[in-house]
This record gives C-alpha cells, sequence and structure tokens, in this order.
C-alpha cells in the first residue's frame, strides 16, 4: 500500500486491506556501467492502473507518461503566452525585492503582517515560512504570497504584489486546465475537483487561502550543494517557474551500476531544468509541474507526488546576479479551506472504492473537510523551508511517532 494511504490510516481510522501497487520491472538487459547521471528515458506507456492517455494543455506525450509514472513533467510554454509573461515580470521585481537591506526586507516578516481573519480555521499556518519574508541563513530566502493584504507601503513591494496577483491568476487557469485532464484521465466528470480548486485561483485580500506563490532566492556557494532537501509537495499541484538550472526530480526508471562495487540501483537524480546538452532550454524560464501528496490521497494513491530537491551549482566569477543566486517562482495550489469532500463523487471504475477513510459504527465515512484532511497531511511532513533547527527537530519528532504506532501496531497483533 502507497505510504501516504497507510500514514492517513492512523489519523483517518482502519480500513479493509488494499491490494498492493503493481511494481514495474526495469526494462529487459543489463544496466548501463555508468558512474554518472543517466539521461532521463520515459517509461514506454502508462502504468496499468491508467487505461488511457488523456491530453494536458502544454505538455508533450512524452511528458504525460511521466507524468502517469513520476508525478512530475516539464511544461513547455509558448513565447507569447500570458504565463510566460506574468512570471518574467515577477522575476524582475523579485530580484529588486531581494536586493534590498536585511533591515528593510525584516518589515515583511510574517510577525508582522495584519493578522489574518480566518486564523481560526486552520491549523497549517504556523510555520514562519508560510507567508511574508523569511530566511534560512545560508540557504534562501523567500516571500510568500496568500493575500493581496501582505505588503506595507513600498514601490517594490506593490509592485511584487500586482506582478504576483496577475501570476496568480494565470497559474490559476492553467492548473484548473491540469485539474480537468487530471479528472479525465481518473474517469471523473469534468468539474470534479472544482470545488477544491475555483476559489483558490485568485488572490484574496484579506482571508488567507491556502494555496501560495512564493519567490524563492538560493544562495550559490564555491562548490555544488543542496539548499532545498528532498521532499514532496503537501498541496494538490505545484508549478516551479526557474530563471537557472537546480531544480532535480527523482526518476525511478534509471538503472545503475557502480563501476567499483559493481551494485545495481534503481533511482537517480534528473536535472530537469536542463536539455540533454546540459544547458537551459532556449526559453529563458522553465516550468516543472509536480503532483502534491493532496492529489495522491484523492485519486485513491494512482497519482504518485513528484520527489524533488533543490542543488545549486558553484558560483561562477561573473557580474550576473545568477553567479551568485538562483532564482525561482513556486505556485503551490492547496484545496479551498471551506470545501467538502465527498469521496463517492470520486470513485470510478479506475480509482477503485477509497481505503483511508474513517469508520464508524456503521462503516466508513464518505465525506471529509477539504481541511482536514489537507492538515492531516501536512501534520505527517517537515517543512524543507523551515529553519534547520525547527526542520531537524520535527523529523526526529515525526520518527519517533512512526516508531511508537510501530510498537503499538505489533503489540495488537
Amino acid at each position: 500500500m502507497p505510504a501516504i494511504a497507510k500514514k492517513l490510516q492512523h489519523f483517518l481510522g482502519e480500513s479493509g486491506t488494499k491490494p498492493k501497487t503493481p511494481r514495474y520491472l526495469p526494462p529487459p538487459g543489463p544496466p548501463p556501467n555508468i558512474d554518472v547521471k543517466s539521461t532521463h528515458v520515459p517509461p514506454p506507456g502508462p502504468p496499468p492502473r491508467f487505461p488511457k492517455l488523456v491530453d494536458f494543455p502544454l505538455i508533450s506525450t512524452e511528458q504525460i507518461l511521466t507524468l502517469y509514472n513520476q508525478g512530475y513533467a516539464r511544461v513547455h510554454i509558448p513565447p507569447d503566452h500570458p504565463l510566460l509573461d506574468a512570471a518574467t515580470a515577477l522575476f524582475s521585481t523579485s530580484r529588486e525585492f531581494f536586493a534590498k537591506g536585511l533591515h528593510k526586507k525584516e518589515a515583511f516578516h510574517r510577525s508582522k503582517l495584519p493578522p489574518d481573519l480566518s486564523a481560526n480555521e486552520s491549523k497549517g499556518k504556523g510555520r514562519s515560512s508560510e507567508e511574508g519574508w523569511s530566511r534560512v541563513e545560508g540557504e534562501k530566502e523567500m516571500f510568500t504570497f496568500r493575500r493581496a493584504n501582505t505588503c506595507p507601503s513600498d514601490d517594490v513591494a506593490r509592485g511584487a504584489l500586482e506582478n504576483a496577483q496577475k501570476l496568480w491568476k494565470e497559474c490559476g487557469i492553467f492548473m484548473q486546465g491540469m485539474t480537468h485532464s487530471i479528472e479525465a484521465s481518473l474517469g471523473l466528470e469534468s468539474g470534479a475537483f472544482d470545488n477544491l480548486v475555483n476559489e483558490e485561483c485568485s488572490l484574496p485580500t484579506d482571508e488567507v487561502h491556502e494555496t501560495l506563490l512564493r519567490m524563492f532566492r538560493y544562495e550559490r556557494a564555491p562548490e555544488p550543494r543542496v539548499v532545498s532537501e528532498k521532499h514532496r509537495d503537501i498541496g494538490f499541484l505545484s508549478l516551479v517557474i526557474g530563471s537557472s538550472p537546480g531544480l532535480e526530480v527523482w526518476d525511478n526508471a534509471i538503472i545503475r551500476r557502480d563501476p567499483i562495487t559493481g551494485i545495481v540501483s534503481q533511482g537517480d537524480w534528473v536535472a530537469i531544468e536542463e536539455n540533454d546538452s546540459g544547458s537551459t532550454p532556449p526559453c529563458d524560464l522553465t516550468f516543472t509541474f509536480l503532483v502534491g501528496e493532496t492529489l495522491t490521497a484523492l485519486s485513491n494513491c494512482l497519482y504518485q507526488p513528484g520527489v524533488h530537491r533543490v542543488s545549486v551549482p558553484p558560483t561562477a566569477p561573473s557580474d550576473d546576479d545568477d553567479s551568485s543566486y538562483r532564482y525561482s517562482l513556486v505556485f503551490t495550489l492547496r484545496p479551498h479551506r471551506k470545501a467538502t469532500i465527498h469521496t463517492p463523487s470520486l470513485t470510478t471504475p479506475i480509482t477503485g472504492e477509497f481505503k483511508w477513510l474513517s469508520k464508524d459504527g456503521n462503516g466508513f465515512i464518505h465525506t471529509v473537510k477539504a481541511v482536514d484532511l489537507f492538515n492531516r497531511i501536512a501534520s505527517l511532513h517537515w517543512s524543507v523551508n523551515d529553519q534547520v533547527e525547527e526542520r531537524e527537530a520535527r523529523k526526529i519528532r515525526l520518527e519517533l511517532e512512526r516508531e511508537a504506532k510501530a510498537q503499538q501496531t505489533l503489540m495488537q497483533t
């Protein structure tokens, strides 16, 4: 059973036995004898759990197969597309904002922002990286938009907000198209996810949305290094927009043999923002689409989350700002907090019956509040954008909780 379903059962109750997810064997023949990363080779077809391919906007057939199998895909944005225009504009104001002095950026820290009028409805907003400006020293700075009432009176900040509203709108349009394709791939009626998605597709003024738009500036060093550890997004869908290489995705289809030990292993990191020659694509910006843990739950584990990290190259002698930093934008679509999930409407011959639902005396409870599902998923994870001490402590707490639950299960058998 996929890990997310097992984890959700601890919070949503025990259930019947779910058939194991089929394993996909590597292609015939010996693995390549290499000691460097392999070029990504897309799988030959959709996994058995998906009966057919459907069209996804701005994604090639090859990348649709990768999305089905791995939970990520490269998006091909044409030169005159409004999504590209909006992202380009926000990158410009993002650089201006991050170039400010530290004391000026601290005025935008979450602790100094207006209060969230709906704070009592969501448990998942306590982390300092969830709104406004924050910094993880030696790794990154970020600014997170979740409402329009975020920026104090400041020309650069106002410009960033205006551009963030435009990009949020374009990302919302793109995500709605992707969601409709996902519905078709699962055999759902068109609009089955609308109650979870549509309200999140415009930037609110005062009430904080679960969805967020985040500007990043990662710090480069003399040596290559990982500045955002291996993780999966907890939301519904994410779009990562990069201005220089750094985003890497985990590809299970790669087979490697260690040239020294001869040990064969499966899976490796792929620098998805580079082309086969190791350079950036012809377009100045790259767009990568990722499945999140919430969609994994709502697709009954058919869509698997895209595993990724950020690894920045070393600095290079140059006057270009990109030699010192990597800039990126991330739009993370999360389910609307006031929405209700009714799993019978999401059940098809493709998805099968949902197994992670809680039980009462009369059987499964088929209705779940979206905010409850999202917060339960969030509670199973640590954030790569928290301070180092906070996330390491969170890792330890989660591991202790897993050990305690495993021990409890063992004693009950």
